[in-house]
């Protein structure tokens, strides 16, 4: 007879009342128009070819014209019968596929989270509809990713369609970019060297219709990041829906389980392209010509492709927390008990990244952190971390994980001590939204009230992409600056990489030089802009859907998705000798099933966390050298080389 002993101590959670929304319904109707008309730019002319965030160029004058006139009404969303044109007639191109990862996925978040915060509020059906259709589009979209290169876990970063959706339509306004095979004659992979993307044919193998896509390899860490921040609002989004196609759930998830798979798989770098070092080494994303893709590295002994050994006892902070997110929002989606096993056995308790994170504001301890630096932050490395951190919290439902997480997100992203540029003074409302959403120290009604005005201050409906200059050079000489709105001071602070002038505080958006992705975008620049451009916002729809959608939480308690999966403690199950000769009974065993959700909270109590509250994770040794504790930080002049070149490298103007 087999003999069970539940050896583990049960948490349990009190329900209490739900919290009324960030934003509540109706609560600013003055914000809830202004969004809803960007909403109207962004669905019916920006994510018109294939129902993500994509940038749109008028052709003229007159194209802007006809819009403007058509996101003045209301009375319909027909374009054609309101101008008399169709969108494509009215647009020179779209553009900005090779970011439509991170881009397009921060948006396709936000046109989830509208399904969710919707359904909730018992929209009428004509409504959820719409919403509904948006997000199906978007499901089928983002399976492109996917598939179009080869499949087998390798993820494009971005996706083009070369024709028309519909054959009703006039044609998609494209341009024809070269593309580059992945091989030359002799089977070697181009371009050589790697690059940071090149245009690829559909590598489908005929699963795609013939000539309708073509793709964008070496999808970065960020890239990566964003898919998989779209992929876990879409299946919360999607998941159980009784008028949703659950075979699309279905296969995100068999996408997501071949992308773990990858980043699973240990590689000797000595071999491969583009990584420096020796030793086999997991966590990096692999690209269809069998190299690394140019930003692959998601290690935390990798400072972007140079890859530390445990011995040197320093580690990546950035690289840390992205890989602890992107693992545990690819568990979210699959719930797969390898993945599980990969993360709470393997990293958090075996690799020590829990006890890692902890440590990671502490210099002292090994932790390199690039993330802020000053005037000399690179803003995708805050953004990025923001969403990390986002992916691991929210799906999180194990006190222990959630507190060091939690610790991080208050005292090393939003609020760091002695950093200028943290992100709780950058008036980014997509960090904004990030933040109240997460935070378990009361969402406080002062930072709802900038999340609401950042968000009226943009210049939507259109939100078009004007030259602004706030400083002239007689100005810039004089270090103060008189900002365009003739009332605001600006003092200049210094000259970042490229020429552009930072002031010493974030502008507000009402006078900030207008961006295609906002939160990706130094808010410190004085001058910028410029072309005709049609700006996306997709990170400015997520900011108000995320706050419209998610609780307003007293302290203590935190969102977390309806969806959180229970998984096994850090350290693995451990196993139980009832007696000598007895069976050895797993915990495992009595877990619920996988794809079961948490307990249907709206948010979970937690004890206040500071440094000396977390608790440090016991050690369990796997007996290999990827067990061995980082413990002693060896100085080195080459590792503040790199540090010094982090901060430069890897920019990108929005």
């Amino acid at each position: 007879m087999r003999t069970t002993v539940l050896g583990l101590a049960i948490l349990t959670l009190s329900a209490q009342a739900l919290a009324a929304p960030i934003i509540p319904a109706g609560a600013h109707p003055d914000l809830d128009a202004h969004m809803h008309r960007h909403g109207r730019q962004f669905f019916r002319i920006n994510a018109l070819p294939f129902g993500l965030s994509l940038d749109a160029h008028p052709k003229n004058a007159e194209s802007i014209e006809a819009i403007e006139t058509f996101l003045a009404q209301d009375e319909s969303d027909d374009m054609v019968a309101v101008t008399g044109k169709h969108p494509y007639e009215l647009l020179a191109s779209y553009g900005e596929y090779g970011d439509l990862g991170f881009f397009g996925g921060v948006a396709l978040a936000g046109t989830a989270f509208a399904y969710q915060t919707l359904r909730k509020e018992g929209a009428p059906e004509e409504v959820l509809a719409v919403w509904r259709r948006r997000v199906v589009r978007a499901a089928e979209s983002w399976h492109i990713f996917y598939v179009v290169s080869g499949g087998k876990g390798v993820v494009a970063r971005g996706i083009r369609r070369m024709v028309s959706e519909f054959p009703d339509q006039p044609p998609l306004p494209v341009d024809y970019p070269e593309l580059v095979p992945l091989f030359d004659e002799d089977g070697e992979p181009l371009p050589q060297p790697k690059d940071n993307g090149t245009y690829r044919e559909d590598n489908s193998g005929g699963i795609l219709p013939e000539g309708e896509w073509i793709w964008k390899d070496s999808a970065s860490k960020d890239q990566v990041s964003g898919q998989i921040f779209a992929m876990i609002a879409l299946y919360d989004a999607m998941k159980d829906d009784p008028d949703i196609d659950q075979a699309l759930v279905t296969r995100m998830q068999e996408d997501a389980l071949g992308l773990a798979k990858v980043l699973m798989a240990k590689r000797e770098i000595a071999d491969l392209e583009g990584p420096v070092g020796k030793g086999e080494y997991d966590l990096m994303i692999m690209d269809a010509d069998g190299r690394p893709t140019f930003h692959h590295d998601l290690n935390p002994l990798s400072l972007e492709k140079f890859y530390l050994t445990e011995e040197q006892g320093s580690w990546n902070v950035f690289n840390l927390f992205m890989a602890v997110g992107v693992m545990k929002g690819l568990f979210h989606v699959t719930g797969d008990p390898e993945v599980e096993s990969f993360i709470y056995e393997e990293l958090l308790a075996n690799r020590q990244y829990l006890q890692l994170m902890k440590d990671s504001l502490d210099a002292n301890k090994g932790a390199l952190d690039y993330i802020y630096a000053g005037n000399m932050t690179n803003f995708d490395n805050p953004d990025m971390t923001g969403v990390a951190l986002w992916l691991a919290l929210y799906t999180e439902t194990d006190p222990e994980v959630a507190d060091v997480l939690h610790f991080f997100l208050e005292q090393g992203w939003w609020q760091r001590a002695g950093e200028s540029h943290t992100a709780a003074l950058c008036k980014q409302p997509f960090w904004h939204a990030i933040y109240l959403g997460l935070t378990r120290t009361g969402v406080k009604p002062a930072t709802v009230k900038e999340l609401k005005n950042l968000l009226l201050a943009f210049d939507l409906g259109p939100y078009l992409n004007p030259a602004r200059i706030n400083c002239d050079q007689a100005e810039i000489a004089a270090g103060e600056c008189l900002a365009v709105d003739g009332k605001t001071v600006l003092t200049l602070a210094a000259q970042e990489e490229g020429g552009s002038w930072l002031a010493t505080e974030s502008l507000d958006p009402s006078i900030r030089p207008p961006s295609n992705f906002d939160a990706r975008s130094n808010p410190f620049s004085v001058n910028g802009g410029g072309g005709m451009r049609l700006n996306p916002g997709g990170d400015l729809l997520a900011a108000y859907w995320m706050g419209r959608f998610l609780e307003a939480n007293e302290p203590g308690t935190g969102n977390r998705s309806p969806f959180a999966r229970s998984h096994m403690p850090v350290g693995g199950w451990p196993e139980v000798v009832i007696e000598e000769g007895a069976d050895i009974v797993s915990l495992a065993d009595l877990t619920q099933d996988e794809d079961a959700p948490a307990p249907d909270l709206a948010s979970d109590q937690f004890p206040e966390v500071t440094a000396d509250s977390i608790p440090t994770p016991s050690k369990k040794s796997s007996g290999c050298s990827a067990g061995q504790p980082l413990s002693t930080a060896v100085p080195s002049l080459l590792l503040a080389a790199l540090l010094l070149l982090l901060t430069l490298s890897r920019r990108r103007r929005c």
